[in-house]
């Protein structure tokens, strides 16, 4: 149970990742699309957006590492108790 605990966990974070990586995205949208073209993209937005697909790419690897692993430990266990 506490395998299937840690797996949803995981999942969980991983949406949060992507919900919170949208809404920052379409704050910084908000505010800079009136500037679109006036002024040049500053380096740290493209660093941030890496650094955010990154953390929400990891998230995913983890997230499906954890349920194939809670899945094998599910699987064992009732094949031991049969």
């Amino acid at each position: 149970m506490n395998m299937v605990i840690l797996a949803v966990a995981a999942w969980l974070l991983t949406g949060m990742i992507a919900i919170l990586g949208v809404s920052a995205g379409a704050t910084i949208w908000v505010y800079m699309e009136p500037l679109v073209d006036t002024v040049p993209d500053p380096a740290s937005y493209f660093v941030a957006a890496a650094a955010g697909f990154l953390a929400l790419f990891l998230s995913l690897v983890v997230s499906v590492g954890v349920t194939v692993h809670a899945a094998r430990c599910n699987a064992s266990r009732k094949a031991r108790s049969i």
